[in-house]
């Protein structure tokens, strides 16, 4: 019976001790919340001095254009380009692997162990390990 007592007033003691850290967890949430605020107001304001500049620029640069001076800047970012010419062109055939090297399209038909058997036949070493795409490259080279 005096067992089960103590070890009912540890279990109060370390449910308290959750209580108030989890107390202490919000309070520290609430203060890292208002720095954050703070500081999102203070980069907000910081925009928007930047902003009125730039308006202020475009503003005297347009009414100096109108005045015959130089025309107005432009500041649209340029667009994204749609191809990437540092990419490899790959060579794919219908329900093909992806590979960089144009390989002949019945080895796709072959399952992986049959092109590591064909590999093996071929006298390639350390094949266990590769998938279907590099199996299809060494046996393409």
């Amino acid at each position: 019976m005096a067992k089960q007592k103590k070890l009912e007033k540890a279990a109060q003691k370390a449910f308290e001790r959750a209580e108030e850290a989890v107390a202490e967890a919000r309070e520290a949430a609430v203060k890292l919340d208002a720095k954050k605020a703070k500081k999102a107001k203070k980069h907000a304001k910081e925009l928007e001095k930047e902003l009125a500049e730039v308006v202020g620029r475009s503003e005297r640069s347009a009414s100096a254009a109108e005045d015959g001076g130089a025309p107005p800047i432009d500041l649209t970012p340029p667009l994204p380009t749609v191809r990437d010419e540092s990419v490899e062109k790959t060579v794919e055939y219908a329900g093909s692997v992806t590979t960089s090297a144009p390989h002949d399209p019945e080895l796709d038909q072959l399952t992986v162990q049959a092109l590591r058997d064909v590999a093996r036949t071929r006298g390639l070493l350390n094949v266990s390990k590769l998938t279907k795409g590099q199996l299809i490259e060494r046996l393409s080279e």
